[in-house]
């Protein structure tokens, strides 16, 4: 039942084209409401149903099977006649579809056409102006309506699907050749080139959230001044800004003016701004992205549907990632696994035979040296199998460094932080270089790194070298990175990460202010030792 705002009429004097008329209406869509009624006043019913039909889409109108338009409303009359022209086309060819079909239940048509710069749709309904006609349709009732900015808005989200598509077009050869750093450098430049190039925004950030501790950490960022030192934004409704709120809720966000929005937390200098959506994986939210703009009202409904389907790819991308990565671990892990029930049998025949002749009388010393190299050579070969099955969270090549044990002049007394709250690497790392020489303090967690940096740095010491996880349940590896260095500019900063994207744009932004190196887990010791050196001979 119509409600008090639709206004209704019937074409008197008109009856032929009434009811053709307003099934193209009703096909149409259209519902006439305050406007229409402002529009009549209290015209009479004749009256106001002729001002009624001027208010109909950019024009309306009848045309014959030949193309003349032998009714218009003023609408159409102020078209220019390349656009009446087109519409009269669309009209014929309407007709013609109709009396070659020769259908007994005739539908309304749809229609489209370009003219000066514009896009046009045209509602198209049969005419049969005589009842003795039969089925043959002699006209059409028509009605154009400016679907300029609905095509805009469809182009846009082609151009988005096509950007999606080549963001994720990776050449598996290439992506094989790159380490975890030059697969995400890859994946970062297509994402924030093609931010800009399609979505057209210049200050913008994508965001994960970590699933440990809820946190929203910056994965790329452009633009935007990133959150200081022991700033956190979390994927809550209060108190997180509007990227937590989003997170939180999985409803993007068309903010017009900031400054009027309590949830804001700043991220542009000078921000009226804001749009924020959420990054979806399939059907669970992964994240945010956020865009800024020092204009207000510089968003839309049409921008938050191009960013939504855009994070779509975004997600999709940094899902792969992750997937690379774990998918290298998995493999190690198998290929491991398989080598050593492969390799177990002879290795403990050989182990037994070397024994054996070992405990043999009268052996020759030479011999007998020989021997119980083969042996550690075994138990060497064992120990690198088993290390190679357990991914990340260990070093590489550590029983032969420890077996082989050297103090490096390089690494004598010089003050080493190491971070990291996986305790398997944290305690790895500070052995390998205490036996090289280093006096280490090792910590659990950011925080208290970052405290014992500032504490040292205020008796007037400093660390030699400090070694930061990136991916800590408190603080990021940046934060570390830049306590060391805001401390003392020349200490040399190595970062280790085990995972497919960078979190916290920890990488990014700390390679862009001195940082010395990263690497990626497991790594061999033989790496940690070369890179340590060249960080402290740098620095000296």
């Amino acid at each position: 039942m119509p409600n008090e705002d639709q206004i209704f009429f019937e074409l008197h004097g008109a009856t032929s084209v009434s009811e053709p008329l307003r099934a193209a209406l009703r096909d149409a869509g259209f519902m006439l409401v305050e406007r229409a009624r402002r529009e009549v006043g209290g015209a009479s019913g004749d009256e106001a149903a002729g001002r009624v039909l001027d208010l109909l889409g950019q024009g309306a109108g009848i045309v014959e099977a030949n193309g003349e338009i032998v009714w218009m409303n003023h609408g159409l009359a102020t078209q220019a006649p390349e656009t009446m022209r087109r519409f009269s086309d669309a009209c014929v060819e309407a007709i013609s579809v109709w009396r070659r079909a020769k259908s007994v239940s005739v539908s309304s048509m749809r229609s489209n056409f370009r003219s000066l710069g514009c896009w046009f749709d045209v509602v198209i309904t049969p005419l049969r102006r005589n009842a003795q006609s039969g089925h043959e349709v002699d006209g059409a009732v028509a009605l154009l309506v400016d679907a300029t900015a609905t095509r805009q808005i469809h182009e846009r989200l082609d151009s988005v699907d096509a950007a999606g598509t080549d963001l994720l077009s990776f050449d598996a050869d290439q992506l094989r050749a790159l380490n975890s750093a030059e697969r995400l450098r890859l994946l970062e430049e297509r994402v924030v080139g093609q931010t800009r190039a399609i979505l057209g925004f210049d200050h913008f950030e994508y965001r994960l959230t970590d699933r440990r501790s809820n946190q929203l950490e910056l994965v790329f960022c452009s633009g935007l001044v990133p959150l200081g030192i022991g700033e956190r934004l979390y994927a809550k409704s209060e108190g997180n800004g509007i990227s937590g709120w989003v997170a939180s809720t999985g409803e993007g966000v068309v903010c017009p003016d900031v400054t009027q929005d309590a949830r804001y937390v700043g991220g542009l200098p000078g921000a009226r701004s804001a749009l924020t959506v959420p990054l979806r994986l399939h059907d669970r939210i992964v994240g945010v992205f956020n865009a800024e703009s020092g204009e207000p009202d510089a968003f839309d409904d049409g921008d938050r549907i191009a960013a939504e389907l855009y994070g779509r790819y975004v997600a999709l991308g940094l899902n792969i990632l992750d997937m690379l990565v774990a998918e290298r671990v998995s493999t190690n892990r198998d290929v491991a696994a398989t080598i050593q029930r492969e390799a177990s049998g002879s290795i403990e025949a050989a182990v037994r035979e070397a024994r054996l002749l070992a405990a043999s009388t009268g052996l020759d010393p030479l011999i007998r040296t020989s021997i119980e190299r083969i042996l550690e050579n075994l138990e060497c070969t064992e120990d690198r199998i088993r290390n190679a099955a357990t991914g990340p969270k260990t070093v590489l090549g550590l029983e032969q460094m420890l077996r082989e044990g050297c103090v490096d002049v390089a690494f004598v007394g010089k003050q080493v932080l190491v971070v990291d709250d996986e305790e398997t690497i944290r305690k790895t790392v500070e052995l390998v270089l205490v036996q090289h020489g280093c006096e280490v303090m090792a910590c659990t967690t950011g925080v208290s790194a970052i405290a014992a940096i500032r504490d040292r740095a205020r008796s007037g010491q400093r660390f030699d070298l400090v070694i930061s996880d990136v991916r800590m349940p408190d603080a990021n590896g940046y934060e570390v990175f830049r306590a060391a260095k805001d401390a003392s500019k020349d200490t040399p900063v190595i970062l280790m990460t085990g995972f497919g994207y960078d979190p916290h744009h920890s990488i990014v932004r700390s390679s862009q202010e001195g940082l010395h190196c990263f690497l990626f887990k497991p790594f061999q010791v033989s790496q940690l030792i070369d890179e340590s050196r060249k960080a402290m001979l740098d620095r000296a």
